[in-house]
């Protein structure tokens, strides 16, 4: 079992995406559809900018910029210049009138992205979009993730359950839970401090204690 500890409001409507960098928290917004990079320390805005795309969803940052995941159809990925916000690249992701985006990760110099609808968890080129690997997801709505070791860890919305997944077949290799908190983005600082962010109920950004 795990709590979140609320640490500060997020800074725009809906914040629904986070990456955990040096330089501070990026967070994608499905309400304003923007991005900002906030402090660790009490959320203040260090920089801002709006994106091309609608109900903006996951967030990562890899291969020279802040990617952000447009939930609609078709589903698609912005990569965004992070010191101005200009749009670098949009990746329409397979499957991309079926099975929407949640969650995205770059590591492995791919994008991993939780596609609800198919159940999947995709890793995907960052240039064209060429579905590489998948791997299924064992619950309904899968959203925030992160890369840790070689596994990957991502967060079931609906019933607040983080699970530990082998990148090769999707197996199970732990899980727990976290209470009192509805988690969407997810995200690790080098610090080790989980984070996570509630779009829909408190609109607040929180760290996990276990």
């Amino acid at each position: 079992m795990a709590t979140a500890r609320v640490v500060f409001k997020a800074p725009g409507q809906k914040a629904n995406g986070l990456q955990a960098r040096p330089e501070g928290l990026w967070v994608c917004d499905q309400g304003d559809n923007r991005v900002y990079l906030v402090s660790y320390a009490d959320g203040s805005v260090l920089t801002s900018f709006d994106t091309p795309g609608r109900n903006m969803s996951g967030c990562a940052f890899g291969a020279g910029g802040v990617w952000g995941a447009a939930n609609v159809r078709p589903a698609t990925l912005y990569k965004l210049n992070p010191a101005n916000g200009q749009c670098l690249q949009a990746l329409v992701l397979p499957n991309a009138m079926a099975g929407g985006v949640h969650g995205i990760e770059y590591a492995e110099d791919a994008l991993w992205v939780t596609r609800p609808g198919l159940k999947t968890i995709q890793k995907v080129h960052p240039e064209t979009g060429e579905l590489l690997h998948e791997i299924p997801f064992p619950a309904a709505r899968s959203h925030g993730l992160f890369w840790e070791d070689g596994v990957l860890v991502c967060v079931e919305t609906n019933n607040h359950v983080v699970y530990h997944l082998d990148t090769k077949d999707g197996r199970v290799l732990e899980q727990w839970v976290i209470e009192g908190y509805e988690p969407h983005g997810m995200t690790k600082a080098a610090d080790g401090r989980i984070w996570v962010c509630d779009a829909v109920q408190t609109n607040t950004i929180a760290v996990i204690e276990r």
